[in-house]
């Protein structure tokens, strides 16, 4: 069965797809939540990595069905080679500040801080995300449904 790693900005709509793939009974983790993560000191400041261990544990098993997996961490390269596909959800800069500020699924961006740390990632980490992807998907050009179903045809459903 096909991985597709899912990745993107805060804001691009990652879990917005995610949710919609659970609803249609697929098996679709957003690693934001259920311990997928944990803090580590980079540079004295705090940062939440992904948890590759645990991770390559579920995608090196058999799989009964196709697996979607979402989050945007500086080590999740180390754990592409586990998926089929990695795809990248991008948006303006404008809309995802938009999309941040409105939401009400997660509190972050909310603060001038985070915004601001938002658009730095924008200008200096969404073109590192770009290198190693299989499909760019723009959220402001399709909706989170026909996300999905291109999601379900890289998948083989």
């Amino acid at each position: 069965m096909k991985r597709i790693y899912i990745t993107g900005m805060s804001g691009t709509g990652k879990s917005s797809v995610i949710n919609n793939l659970q609803n249609k009974g697929f098996t679709a983790i957003d690693t934001d939540y259920g311990g997928w993560t944990e803090i580590l000191s980079h540079e004295g400041a705090p940062e939440w990595i992904l948890k590759t261990d645990q991770l390559k544990q579920l995608l090196t098993g058999p799989l009964a069905t196709p697996i979607f997996i979402s989050g945007c961490y500086s080590n999740q390269t180390y754990v592409y080679p586990l998926f089929d596909h990695v795809v990248l959800l991008s948006a303006s800069l404008e809309k995802i500040l938009r999309r941040v500020t409105g939401r009400t699924s997660n509190p972050y961006g909310k603060t001038v801080h985070e915004r601001n740390e938002i658009s730095w990632n924008f200008e200096n980490i969404q073109p590192l995300l770009k290198k190693n992807i299989s499909v760019e998907l723009n959220t402001e050009m399709i909706t989170v449904e026909e996300i999905a179903t291109i999601l379900k045809v890289l998948a083989g459903n």
